[in-house]
């Protein structure tokens, strides 16, 4: 008999198991790896559906025309946070709310410009990473490496 519940616990705990996968994957790169100081910081945010449906979700935009669903974690090169920019009255600022539809396996693919939010203004290394939270995960994206030189100091680009 303890044999039979032991398999009947077992099979009850395989089939209440919920998939590890997110539904999501985030992946990121830099417009512009090396911008002069006082110049704004994009990125582009590459959105996956990794599910077996089509995702339905809206996302209000708001400074800098950023997707709020995002959060960004902006770090200078000595590990600590960046400081976000302060405007004043932000609940009054206009904004939109913009509603999409992500098939399965669709990317989607948006510029979102970080220095609209966060004090990228003095030469130095960011590390910039987005993140997406989700009901049951909390989703990561790569991290990417913007180079902020002093004014005039932006080296010149490879052809080719």
């Amino acid at each position: 008999m303890q044999v039979f519940y032991c398999l009947l616990l077992f099979v009850s705990l395989i089939l209440c198991q919920q998939s590890n996968n997110p539904p999501f994957k985030i992946a990121i790169t830099a417009d512009s790896p090396t911008v002069v100081a006082g110049a704004d910081v994009s990125i582009k945010v590459s959105l996956t559906n990794t599910s077996d449906h089509d995702v339905y979700e809206g996302a209000m935009y708001k400074t800098g025309d950023l997707d709020s669903t995002f959060r960004f974690e902006v770090r200078d090169e000595h590990g600590k946070l960046v400081a976000k920019w302060v405007y004043p009255h932000p609940e009054l600022e206009p904004g939109s709310v913009r509603f999409r539809t992500i098939s399965r396996g669709e990317t989607y693919t948006q510029d979102q410009l970080v220095s609209a939010l966060y004090a990228m203004r003095k030469p130095g290394k960011y590390t910039i990473q987005v993140w997406k939270r989700n009901p049951d995960y909390d989703i990561k994206s790569n991290i990417v490496t913007v180079t902020v030189t002093p004014n005039g100091k932006v080296p010149a680009r490879k052809s080719g």
